[in-house]
């Protein structure tokens, strides 16, 4: 891979502290200097980095839905992760509500089989909390720890009931696995479809109260610290 420098560009790098003007020098695919007014040495490729374009560390999306297996009319992960890519993502994690779902070993590892062979972001999957995210049984969370999975939801749905919720947290914390929620109060939601409010009622929506939010929240937050979960 030929070196490159760029030239005049803004570096963003919280880990240094670094917010400025930069050149920075890549060699073998890799960042080897980072300065001002670097020379550009024989057989080095000079691209001129255009004001408002910005050089960070690559973001990382921690909610995405690559949608295979099953969905593949929606997305692919191929697509997906070119698309992260695209837009300065290098690395995604995806949610559990395929067909099947994410629920076992076997979904991971094809999400993952899936993810390098596409070789573009990286992937790290989301398992269910609930078989089939049905809200009745708890998944093997440890199966999927070990199959790659970084953390579980139920995603599309809140955890059905505080008693699964505990039990959650609990299975979920011998792995060190946060929980990722969907917090809605399903009774008080109904069928609303859009915030409560004077627009709602304008357009004849049906709406939905802050408090369906807030109160799964205040359920999730007792119980993880009853368990000493991560939710």
């Amino acid at each position: 891979m030929p070196r490159r420098l760029l030239k005049g560009a803004r570096l963003v790098d919280p880990a240094s502290g670094r917010d400025g003007i930069f050149d920075l020098l890549i060699e073998d695919g890799r960042i080897a200097r980072v300065g001002q007014d670097l020379p550009a040495e024989a057989g080095t490729k000079v691209v001129d980095i255009p004001s408002g374009f910005i050089v960070c560390p690559g973001l990382i999306d921690m909610h995405v839905h690559l949608r295979e297996p099953g969905q593949e009319h929606k997305e692919t992960i191929a697509t997906g992760t070119a698309a992260a890519v695209a837009g300065g993502f290098t690395a995604v994690a995806c949610m559990p509500n395929t067909d099947p779902v994410n629920d076992n070993a076997g979904v991971t590892e094809y999400v993952l089989k899936k993810a390098a062979d596409a070789n573009l972001a990286r992937v790290f999957p989301i398992g269910a909390v609930s078989r089939g995210q049905a809200g009745e049984e708890l998944a093997d969370i440890g199966e999927l720890r070990q199959a790659g999975c970084v953390a579980v939801s139920d995603d599309g749905r809140p955890v059905a009931t505080a008693l699964l919720m505990r039990r959650a947290l609990e299975y979920a914390a011998m792995f060190n696995m946060p929980i990722v929620e969907h917090c809605e109060e399903q009774t008080l939601k109904g069928q609303g479809v859009a915030h409560e409010g004077l627009h709602a009622s304008t357009l004849g929506l049906r709406g939905i109260p802050g408090e369906a939010e807030s109160i799964m929240a205040l359920r999730d937050i007792s119980l993880a610290g009853l368990t000493r979960g991560a939710v």
